[in-house]
């Protein structure tokens, strides 16, 4: 039975050390978005900004450097930040997403084939944003990505 009880604590570390997150610089993640991808990582910054208006999003700078600062989509945890946590640091854990802010370019390099279902509205975006940027790379474009987070959890320090 002792042997069956350290077994099963054996497995319940590895599952814990495989849910630990490495901690990503925000200047690393910016300068090179696409190597994240869909990754969750952990960051840890002040959050210089709480968006008023719309309440789901904010800005996390670096604590040290030259206070760059990547957004961060808030979702379901919106309900759960102020303005009064402007200031304060924080860490937070959740997955990389880039979107191409050069829209109107991508538009000119993407060629619709017949059939497609895109309607050509302000903020299209297409399904695959690696494959977006593919098409814009061989046209010679600037694919221009910025990336953000789609936080999961968070601690205020």
């Amino acid at each position: 039975m002792a042997g069956v009880i350290l077994f099963a604590c054996a497995q319940q570390a590895a599952k814990q050390e495989e849910a630990v997150v490495e901690t990503i610089a925000i200047a690393e993640l910016i300068s090179d978005p696409m190597a994240f991808e869909d990754m969750e990582v952990r960051i840890e910054g002040v959050i210089n900004h709480i968006c008023r208006h719309s309440g789901d999003k904010m800005r996390v700078a670096e604590i040290e450097g030259d206070g760059l600062s990547i957004q961060v989509m808030l979702g379901e945890l919106a309900s759960q930040f102020n303005p009064e946590f402007e200031g304060k640091e924080v860490s937070l854990v959740g997955v990389v997403k880039t979107r191409v802010r050069n829209i109107d370019a991508l538009e000119e390099a993407h060629v619709h084939e017949e059939g497609d279902d895109h309607d050509h509205e302000d903020g299209h975006e297409c399904a695959s944003t690696a494959e977006a940027i593919e098409k814009m790379k061989a046209a010679g474009i600037d694919p221009d990505i910025a990336a953000y987070i789609e936080i999961i959890s968070f601690e205020i320090k």
